[in-house]
């Protein structure tokens, strides 16, 4: 039996139970989901993430078959959104990414989310997947700058303010109709008019699969260098170890601010 997933808009999801249940699937009661449905052999069970599950020995032909009912945006949908702001090594990565209506559907089909609800194994297999299809733009700030830019201005977001402006000129000017949203990592927006700063912003398509692609970043970053993630006792033990140990490696491998 074939296990496949993709990912439904809410805007999407009556519509699509109502095209299964048109090819005869029925729904059945069951806790902690939006609907499930079957036709006896078949299973589509969708989650409040908007991960739609199907399970069956027709899985790919349903998936297949929901996927060209749906819709696609007339405008490019960019979303950005970063990795490493909260652990104590590795770089600072923003990533933006471009979703255009011709790969709207693949895009979907990816079941792209929030990289925080995903296994790194998932994440470095989505991005890698986004990248062979997809446009996109990443900036990674190694540790020794984003220390470098910390001293200047003693505030990250002010950084993130600086950074996100000089990742969007280029897509701003190449697509001045596009639909422009950046995860909102404070209270006051740095953007004008054109761009969305929202919080929770990996509902948003875009701005979920620009959390993959950084993710992704990060973590290569830290798998090269076999340091760990986060900031729990042990990864800060180490940072303290390192930065008594040798200062000039400590800048070039975490974030002097932390500590």
């Amino acid at each position: 039996m074939s296990n496949l997933t993709l990912r439904l808009e809410k805007e999407d999801w009556d519509r699509v139970r109502a095209l299964l249940e048109e090819l005869g699937f029925k729904g059945l009661p069951r806790d902690c989901v939006v609907w499930y449905l079957t036709d006896g052999s078949n299973h589509a069970t969708l989650y409040s993430s908007g991960t739609l599950l199907i399970q069956g020995k027709r899985a790919k032909e349903v998936k297949d078959l929901i996927l060209s009912s749906l819709g696609t945006p007339e405008e490019v949908l960019i979303g950005c959104d970063e990795s490493g702001k909260g652990d104590v090594f590795g770089p600072l990565v923003l990533c933006c990414a471009v979703i255009k209506p011709e790969y709207y559907r693949r895009v979907l089909s990816l079941n792209m989310k929030d990289c925080k609800r995903l296994s790194d194994e998932a994440v470095l297999k989505k991005a890698s997947d986004f990248r062979s299809f997809g446009e996109y733009k990443c900036r990674l700030v190694e540790p020794k700058e984003l220390n470098e830019l910390y001293e200047r201005k003693k505030n990250l977001n002010r950084i993130l303010d600086e950074l996100y402006v000089g990742l969007l000129e280029e897509f701003l000017k190449r697509y001045p109709e596009g639909r422009f949203s950046v995860d909102a990592y404070s209270s006051k927006s740095p953007f004008d008019g054109r761009v969305s700063f929202i919080h929770k912003g990996e509902e948003d398509l875009a701005v979920a699969t620009a959390s993959v692609l950084a993710r992704a970043g990060f973590l290569r970053w830290l798998e090269n260098r076999g340091l760990p993630k986060g900031s729990s006792k042990e990864a800060m033990a180490l940072a303290r170890r390192i930065y008594r140990e040798d200062k000039e490696r400590a800048k070039e491998s975490l974030k002097l601010f932390f500590l």
